[in-house]
């Protein structure tokens, strides 16, 4: 804890604490410039906060921030945002540094919510940190596109209905089968019916 007053205007702090006794989010810095000395708890400014409602990103240990004081009182800091540094450089973004065309959140282990607005093909990506498995809206492309290049899909509705409909066309294909199993099934097409297979059996 410092003295008040002890500092004026804003002062760069390096995250040290988030372990917040009141469960508040207020996380505790230390200050380079003094030596490391570490300030008491302080609110994270954030978009959006409310009763048990927001927007929840807090910096990690060790991040570096800017940190305000409500009258100059250096026992009341605000942290105002997080500073990427040579040490500690933005995540990378492909180039797009130069078209701006990019808004991305980019988690510690490397998840990734991505938003590109390139002209004629806007869409948003939902990445794991393996680049395994995404959920992508194409914009651009008219489509929506969920993939698990090493895993399952599943899609359930517990105490509801799935219903599947196409304007056009609904194909479903496996490499090795496709089970449909159901206390009743019916078959309804209003033109022609036709079932082919190597061998057929109706039980």
């Amino acid at each position: 804890m410092m003295a008040r007053n002890g500092n004026n205007g804003i002062v760069i702090g390096e995250v040290c604490d988030l372990e917040d006794p009141l469960d508040l989010a207020r996380i505790r810095v230390t200050y380079p410039h003094l030596g490391g000395v570490k300030s008491d708890w302080a609110k994270l400014v954030t978009p959006m906060a409310g009763k048990e409602r927001g927007i929840f990103f807090r910096p990690e240990v060790g991040d570096e921030v800017l940190v305000a004081f409500e009258l100059n009182d250096s026992e009341r800091p605000y942290v105002l945002g997080a500073l990427w540094s040579q040490e500690d450089p933005p995540p990378p973004n492909e180039g797009s540094a130069k078209d701006n065309n990019w808004r991305f959140i980019r988690s510690r282990s490397g998840h990734v919510i991505k938003l590109d607005d390139k002209q004629g093909q806007e869409r948003i990506e939902i990445i794991d940190k393996d680049e395994k498995r995404r959920i992508v809206i194409d914009c651009g492309g008219s489509k929506i596109q969920i993939t698990a290049d090493d895993g399952d899909i599943e899609i359930n509705a517990g105490a509801g209905n799935v219903k599947v409909e196409a304007a056009k066309n609904v194909d479903i294909t496996a490499s090795t089968e496709v089970n449909i199993k159901a206390k009743n099934i019916t078959l309804d097409a209003s033109g022609v019916l036709t079932l082919k297979g190597g061998t057929v059996n109706i039980n």
